[in-house]
């Protein structure tokens, strides 16, 4: 069976392969030193600034071979996982300033095959960046859209994974772009790096949704031909989940997926949250809002946590620890299993273990099991 032919019936329980082919500094642990070790850098452009090329080289290279292997596929699939959301690079093939790491996304796609895991290929980066975050692969940078020569260069990266891996049996689906920042995330962003990053600021903006749109109808007129309608092609919300019930409909455009990013810790924030009855209830109103765009297309949450400002969690391993974190593990799953299911980020994080799927399983916080 393909990997994109998947039992509908039972719900996506995924995982990101975070800060791996795309570097997140926040991610790493400054007590095993990563690629960022010993540098003032806050993102891979700033590395190479920093060092040179054969130290950036080999420090990549260190980073890929052993930040994701085949025993933690394994570990993935044996834990209830049945997808990878994998981040990818524009730079995926190479280009004159960066080393590629296209045979890293074959491996994965070859022990995914053997594992029974399919596979969303993520483009996590686009030349310009698309959102100003470190997860956009430059930080404070919005230019993605002001330039046709970046947006088809983008769009000649997408067909290119798609012709290499058009008819790969752990093919699930392809991602056109990871958060295109809406004027509200645009100026979260800016806020955050507008600091270290004064001159990228200022020639930022937000990616206004009709260009969105519009890039996204020539992702679809340009993969679904190579993929063929079992292949998903899949666009993120940019944040907005109810701008898009009317965009491809199902009677007019195969196959075609929203990704929703739902941090609840981001809803609370604002409301002052800081109970756990305030976060289940948030979870559920979330959950409404994928049930509505469900009736118009497969909706997937692509990103998740357990990140809180819940007041009463222990610093310590507790038992109550642990119940009022698969409280929220719990209703996040219901909610986001009115759609097609979600991907938890990352598999690892060095900082945070409610960021990490690893220790959230371990820690007996989260269960992945239908």
């Amino acid at each position: 069976m393909h990997a994109a032919q998947r039992q509908s019936s039972r719900p996506i329980r995924g995982v990101n392969l975070g800060n791996w082919l795309v570097l997140e500094r926040w991610m790493e642990s400054p007590k095993k030193p990563g690629p960022f070790a010993g540098t003032e850098a806050d993102d891979e452009h700033g590395l190479r600034r920093e060092l040179d090329d054969t130290e950036l080289a080999s420090r990549l290279e260190t980073h890929r071979s052993t930040y994701v292997t085949r025993d933690n596929l394994a570990w993935i699939a044996e834990r209830g996982c049945n997808l990878i959301r994998l981040p990818l690079p524009y730079y995926a093939f190479g280009d004159d300033r960066h080393e590629p790491c296209i045979e890293h996304v074959d491996q994965v796609m070859s022990w995914s095959d053997e594992l029974g895991l399919p596979v969303l290929l993520d483009l996590h980066t686009v030349p310009g960046g698309q959102n100003g975050f470190d997860n956009g692969g430059v930080c404070g940078l919005c230019t993605w859209h002001q330039e046709y020569g970046q947006i088809y260069r983008t769009l000649d990266v997408l067909e290119r994974l798609a012709r290499r891996y058009a008819g790969h049996p752990a093919l699930f689906g392809v991602e056109a772009m990871n958060e295109p920042a809406s004027p509200k995330v645009f100026k979260n962003s800016m806020a955050r790096y507008g600091a270290n990053h004064p001159q990228r600021v200022a020639r930022s903006a937000p990616v206004p949704l009709p260009v969105l749109k519009q890039f996204y109808q020539l992702v679809y007129e340009r993969l679904r031909p190579i993929l063929g309608p079992e292949v998903a092609l899949v666009f993120h919300d940019q944040f907005q989940l109810g701008a898009w019930h009317s965009f491809m409909p199902r009677n007019r455009y195969a196959n075609v997926w929203i990704d929703t990013h739902q941090y609840i810790a981001t809803y609370v924030r604002g409301l002052h949250i800081t109970s756990l009855q305030g976060h289940l209830l948030a979870a559920r109103i979330i959950g409404a809002q994928i049930a509505r765009s469900q009736r118009y297309h497969p909706t997937l949450v692509g990103e998740w946590s357990l990140s809180h400002h819940i007041r009463k969690i222990a610093t310590a391993d507790t038992d109550e620890q642990r119940r009022i974190y698969a409280s929220y593990a719990t209703a996040q799953l219901a909610a986001f299993d009115r759609g097609e299911g979600s991907c938890f980020w990352s598999l690892r994080n060095a900082r945070y273990r409610d960021w990490s799927l690893e220790k959230s399983l371990d820690g007996g916080w989260l269960d992945l099991e239908w």
